[in-house]
């Protein structure tokens, strides 16, 4: 078939959950013999640097002052702020000659603020829209979050707007992907008497073969893996930070935390000390960056989906001590066999010291959470029918 995809976001460079799930899924669909053709914003006065992956590249600029105003205009209309934001006459003229040029057989609409596109074009029936996560779920989590008031302000406003938007999408396309069982029953009780025969599983996977860990590691490095523009993964860093990390210093004051991920914003770059806090923003090689971890963290408390941050460091053998609110998206992990699940500050404190302190239990659950990502969470396993509607 010919695959045509829409993102908001150039995915290359691969610096961020986001771009790393709609990439692996156009390398699933190739490996089927699938023809990819790719419409994607880009931000900036230069063309981006693409790679071979897609057939077919369309790109569209994105300017900032023109998304302002078109979020604003769509709040004032009751649409959701971030549709508005990637709303374009500059993109639909572009899908449009894509469409008449290239005829696709099948659209993928990447994250739920594409899709408007795709209704314009009226394509739903053959159309498969990227959820990824229940944003309605995380926005209803944000208020007990820190972080940007700003940003937590446009969530409050947009969470209603975005749970009204999901359930339109979810019955009037004939497909809709997410990552996370918990959120398909989450987005199910939001709708009991509505149809949700749309609604699939896609979990994320991991691409395999890391090299396996089998060098010694550092006893004193703490890791946390995540793209740090998200207001999630900022909350989860400056909780370590604040509540757990001092607990860790108090039994093991040469430990260090290395914040690893592209785009921290100034809160979180002010973290590092070059002691015992860094911050090292986009690594082109994360397995040298983290792999030598004794342990990752992260203790996420606003989140929907299955975070690929637990996935990766298991599959890098670096045992990992995550909250119980990610782990419900991973069911095959067990506490204190593959992981480590805490919730309160002195418990996953103490989880992240065993660790350290305990060479064989490092080892043990490093071996066994690889096993688990080994058997579980290939990519192509994953996405298997994904083009299949």
């Amino acid at each position: 078939m010919n695959i045509c995809i829409l993102t908001p976001r150039f995915p290359f460079p691969e610096n961020g959950g986001d771009v790393l799930r709609i990439n692996y899924i156009a390398r699933y669909l190739k490996s089927c013999g699938h023809r990819l053709v790719l419409v994607s914003f880009y931000e900036g006065n230069n063309m981006p640097v693409t790679e071979s992956l897609y057939d077919k590249v369309y790109a569209v600029r994105r300017r900032r002052r023109d998304s302002v105003l078109y979020a604003f205009t769509h709040l004032l209309c009751g649409k959701p702020i971030q549709c508005g934001y990637y709303h374009s006459p500059a993109y639909r003229r572009t899908l449009r000659e894509v469409v008449e040029k290239e005829k696709p057989d099948l659209f993928v609409s990447h994250l739920l603020r594409m899709s408007p596109y795709l209704e314009e074009l009226g394509v739903e029936s053959r159309s498969v829209v990227e959820m990824t996560d229940a944003l309605s779920k995380t926005y209803s989590m944000l208020k007990d979050s820190k972080g940007s008031v700003l940003k937590s302000f446009v969530y409050s406003v947009e969470r209603s707007l975005i749970a009204r938007y999901e359930k339109h999408v979810i019955q009037r396309f004939p497909k809709v992907v997410l990552v996370s069982g918990q959120d398909i029953d989450y987005l199910k009780a939001q709708m009991p008497s509505a149809g949700t025969q749309s609604l699939r599983l896609h979990t994320n996977g991991v691409s395999l073969p890391f090299t396996a860990r089998s060098g010694s590691c550092d006893n004193r490095k703490i890791c946390f893996i995540g793209n740090m523009r998200t207001l999630q993964n900022q909350d989860a860093v400056l909780h370590f930070v604040k509540d757990i990390f001092p607990l860790v210093q108090k039994q093991m004051p040469q430990a260090q935390f290395y914040i690893v991920g592209a785009e921290p914003p100034s809160q979180i770059r002010q973290l590092a000390d070059g002691k015992s806090i860094f911050v090292t923003g986009f690594v082109e090689d994360l397995v040298a960056a983290v792999a030598d971890s004794c342990v990752a963290v992260a203790p996420v408390r606003v989140a929907a989906g299955i975070q690929n941050k637990v996935l990766v460091a298991m599959g890098m053998s670096v045992p990992v001590v995550l909250t119980s609110l990610i782990a419900k998206a991973i069911p095959e992990l067990r506490d204190g066999e593959n992981c480590f699940i805490r919730d309160d500050a002195p418990a996953f404190a103490q989880a992240v010291i065993a660790l350290m302190q305990n060479e064989a239990l490092r080892n043990t659950t490093a071996h066994t959470g690889r096993l688990c990502v080994e058997k579980n969470y290939g990519w192509n396993g994953r996405l298997a029918g994904y083009e299949i509607i």
